[in-house]
């Protein structure tokens, strides 16, 4: 249970788990309505900010060392049994998971963090415009598998794009509008 002092109303909205998308304002780009969502929000203990394009990776550490980084406590078994409770086999392997950070590529750096604030139960993940990028059948295949996890986990993954078609595919009730995350 969130203590009061720290809901949002944008928190408020989101009563199920799922994926969510934020189509950013005209007058911004992604980039820097994630930034501004970040600055806003950080200091939340139940929100996680995901940029694979930044240095929460720590490169001479291990896949599963940086999944692990925040965990109270650092169980490579544990995160090897989350990772097949909810289907993503090819992640639970000794290769991913032993192999430095040093070699990770974009979408990798994505499921570390993406999982790094999974396990450490964020009921609120924030993304940027990453998967926008990715293709069709990537998002596709990425948001089908995430689905079962975030219903899991019983938390809310929120991207914040600015691809209209990304945001033409999805079900109403999926959509948030970006005024809903002004400070009040």
């Amino acid at each position: 249970m969130r203590k009061a002092s720290m809901t949002t109303p944008w928190m408020d909205t989101l009563t199920t788990p799922g994926s969510y998308f934020v189509l950013t304002p005209a007058d911004t780009t992604p980039a820097a309505f994630y930034q501004k969502l970040w600055h806003d929000f950080h200091r939340l203990d139940d929100v996680g900010f995901v940029d694979p394009s930044d240095q929460s990776v720590i490169p001479f550490l291990s896949v599963a060392d940086n999944i692990l980084i925040d965990s109270p406590k650092n169980d490579v078994e544990r995160l090897r049994q989350f990772l097949l409770d909810n289907e993503y086999t090819e992640l639970n392997t000794h290769d991913f998971l032993d192999k430095p950070a040093s070699t990770l590529n974009e979408t990798e750096r994505f499921y570390v963090q993406l999982f790094r604030f999974l396990l450490l139960k964020r009921h609120f993940i924030v993304t940027t415009n990453f998967l926008d990028h990715q293709g069709v059948s990537t998002f596709r295949i990425f948001f089908n598998l995430l689905e079962n996890v975030l219903q899991s986990t019983q938390s809310h993954l929120i991207m914040v794009t600015s691809d209209h078609e990304m945001i033409d595919g999805q079900p109403p009730e999926r959509l948030l509008n970006a005024s809903m995350f002004k400070r009040e």
